[in-house]
């Protein structure tokens, strides 16, 4: 079942990158109001929630797995490094973005870093799905309000790093299923 849903996810990570621009986009883009207080917080959580924010959360987990010798730690550090690397289709993708920019626009940098270190963080803690949630949508939202990225630059960026994150802790046995990525509270109690 997991395997399905990551090539569901990988797929529409990929078709959702191939039209220039969406309906959707055109209409966020255009229906979003931008006042100067949204850039400004916009602007600072950017700051924060980010590829440097990835590349820091990555020497943590190099320096966490080499201190403790624990192959578990070695292997989330490979999802990570193949979550953020789903970055680097941009080029293939090559879409423009709402703004002038020197960077091609889907999938979205800033996102893909937050959505990194949260479906990390879930693989090896099994909980904290709700936070690294939050932590995507204020992310993605930022990048939305500063006109950096259209909408569909966000999901895609969310979408592929959930594919592939889910191929690669499949592939290194981090997980056996999705199962035990679903929260406590989500999941239906059985009865004895």
């Amino acid at each position: 079942m997991t395997r399905a849903v990551a090539a569901v996810l990988v797929i529409s990570w990929v078709l959702l990158g191939m039209p220039e621009l969406t309906g959707l986009d055109a209409w966020v883009h255009d229906a979003l109001p931008r006042p100067e207080w949204l850039r400004d917080i916009a602007f600072v959580v950017s700051l924060v929630l980010g590829p440097t924010l990835g590349w820091a959360f990555a020497a943590v987990l190099f320096g966490l797995a080499w201190w403790r010798h624990d192959p578990r730690l070695w292997k989330a550090l490979a999802v990570h490094g193949l979550c953020c690397a789903t970055v680097l289709t941009r080029y293939l993708f090559d879409r423009v973005r709402p703004v002038e920019y020197h960077l091609p626009s889907y999938p979205s940098g800033h996102t893909v870093a937050v959505a990194s270190i949260g479906f990390t963080l879930v693989v090896l803690l099994k909980r904290g799905v709700l936070w690294a949630v939050l932590a995507v949508l204020v992310a993605g939202f930022a990048r939305v309000v500063l006109e950096m990225h259209w909408v569909t630059d966000v999901i895609g960026a969310v979408l592929g790093v959930t594919g592939v994150g889910l191929v690669a802790a499949l592939a290194l046995g981090l997980v056996t299923s999705g199962r035990e990525l679903v929260p406590r509270l989500v999941r239906p109690r059985r009865r004895p």
